[in-house]
């Protein structure tokens, strides 16, 4: 199957997947506060931030094995791909029983972070049950590092899709007739554990060349190498995607991030189902930069993918942020909106986690661990910095206004090592791609503001249809908005012609088939 097939089914795989979770997060939640309870769903967003804590202790492994599997997949040495699936699986299986002794040792500071809540005996033994729900994703989770390095992750994607289903049905189940957090949990533990086990016999099958061997140290020092330099990205990402839970909770109030999780469910699953159409690509820009050292060649693919994430921003986020507060009232009430404040915030870091994201297939495809460490432990910082300092005076406000901050120090940072290490063009081309990306902004920022007005002026009684036809006018408004606008990028008119010659190659495969069926009826 050659890469454009692979790159589909990845893709097709993945938004069905993300798509398909994305609707039971939202069923499982109102079922969730409706019958369980705002105060237990804070709870268990915050025991997640902690947790996330804790499972930083798996350093990046992920992402330098990802890396150290492009090459000899490429070889097909079969030999090598074997021995760095021996050492995830020897870390993993390590990490997995790191994180439920160090649940257990962080049980006594969980009054000191779960702040307006009473803290209980079945608190704790709620935070064991999530602990070894978190667990279970490193015992046999290794494989899944060899399929989506080997651009075969639609196979765990499917396999993730047909269990995500059943078991959130009994979750939703469990959630109507009996109103147990414990059982909800005890299911998503269980799902984690057998979607694993899947994936580990499938592969076995799959990849016959996989058996044990002894452990091979000098490849393990190699890996570590690498590890050691990823770990400030993965601490960084832990710091934007955990912190600011954590920090609402202990400055503000946990409940109060009930409330913020119930807005960013919406955007990180928007998000996750956005970028699972370009997830696929990220083994593609690995392989292609093993095999392609040109500059200008590796810029025009580099500036392609940020475009195609910029399309995606604005086909999902600007009707998400224009008809957001509207979609609260219409799932859970009046009572969960927050401060427009809020919602600009975190559109704002939407927006530049979407964009920006394409230099880190890049830093990752071309192993720019030591050279990005730097810029991921500078970004951490100033977001602890920032989020802490500002919750003092402006609350919740001031916390995703630190996220905001550090998010723009990541993009800069990320982006020169992109354009320096990668790509190896100068201050000119660098300067070039901060002018495209600050035109890019204005043009973001007018069709949110052109949607935002055309949807108040939308006069509809009913607040569902009102929702309906706001959300299709809006995507009506932005597909004009970029046909007219960005017409004369390179990058619109090259997504244009692959557009078209796909559109044509499948118009010729229908008139084939057409032809066919004639030919075989006279």
């Amino acid at each position: 199957m050659n890469r454009k097939m692979l790159v589909m089914k990845n893709s097709t795989m993945g938004l069905i997947c993300q798509g398909i979770t994305f609707l039971f997060t939202f069923l499982t939640r109102s079922l969730f506060i409706r019958y369980i309870g705002i105060e237990l769903l804070s709870i268990n967003s915050t025991f997640v931030s902690v947790l996330g804590t804790i499972s930083l202790a798996e350093l990046g492994f992920h992402s330098a094995i990802v890396y150290s599997l492009y090459k000899p997949l490429h070889d097909q040495n079969e030999a090598l791909i074997n021995d760095v699936m021996n050492i995830m699986k020897v870390v993993y299986r390590g990490v997995g029983v790191f994180l439920l002794i160090a649940s257990v040792a962080v049980m006594p500071f969980l009054k000191y972070i779960l702040t307006g809540i009473s803290i209980t005996p079945s608190i704790y033994g709620y935070f064991l049950l999530q602990a070894a729900a978190s667990a279970g994703t490193y015992f046999f989770a290794y494989k899944r590092a060899l399929l989506y390095a080997d651009q075969k992750n639609y196979v765990a994607k499917t396999i993730d899709l047909i269990l995500g289903i059943l078991f959130n049905i009994l979750q939703c189940i469990s959630i109507l007739l009996m109103r147990s957090y414990v059982i909800y949990l005890g299911l998503k533990c269980l799902q984690t554990v057998t979607s694993n086990l899947t994936v580990h016999f499938y592969c076995s099958k799959r990849y016959h060349y996989l058996h044990r061997s002894p452990f091979n140290t000098e490849k393990f020092r190699e890996v570590w190498t690498n590890v050691k330099n990823v770990f400030a990205g993965k601490f960084a990402g832990y710091i934007y995607s955990s912190t600011d839970n954590l920090v609402i909770s202990a400055f503000v109030s946990t409940i109060s991030v009930g409330y913020l999780v119930n807005y960013t469910t919406v955007t990180k699953n928007l998000t996750a189902l956005a970028l699972s159409a370009l997830d696929p690509v990220a083994p593609v820009i690995g392989n292609y930069l093993v095999e392609n050292k040109e500059s200008k060649k590796r810029e025009k693919i580099f500036m392609l993918s940020t475009y195609a994430r910029y399309l995606l921003n604005l086909a999902v986020m600007v009707p998400v942020w224009v008809l957001i507060d509207d979609f609260i009232v219409l799932w859970i009430g009046k009572d969960m909106v927050l401060p427009r404040v809020i919602t600009i915030l975190l559109a704002i870091d939407c927006y530049i986690s979407l964009v920006h994201s394409a230099t880190l297939d890049f830093i990752n495809g071309e192993g720019l661990f030591q050279e990005s460490k730097k810029v991921e432990i500078r970004g951490a910082v100033v977001n602890v910095i920032t989020s802490v300092c500002l919750a003092q005076f402006m609350g919740m406000t001031g916390v995703l206004a630190g996220t905001v901050i550090s998010q723009l120090c990541f993009w800069t940072g990320r982006s020169y090592i992109v354009y320096k290490y990668c790509i190896g063009a100068g201050r000119k081309a660098y300067a070039m791609y901060w002018l495209k990306s600050g035109f890019l902004g204005v043009g973001f920022i007018a069709a949110f503001l052109l949607c935002d007005k055309i949807y108040q002026w939308i006069v509809i009684a009913n607040p569902i249809t009102r929702f309906i036809v706001g959300g299709f006018v809006c995507e009506m408004i932005l597909f004009v908005f970029v046909l007219v606008v960005f017409s004369p990028l390179q990058e619109q008119k090259t997504l244009k012609r692959y557009a078209v010659a796909f559109l044509r190659k499948k118009w010729d495969k229908v008139k084939l088939s057409t032809k066919k069926v004639q030919k075989n009826v006279y």
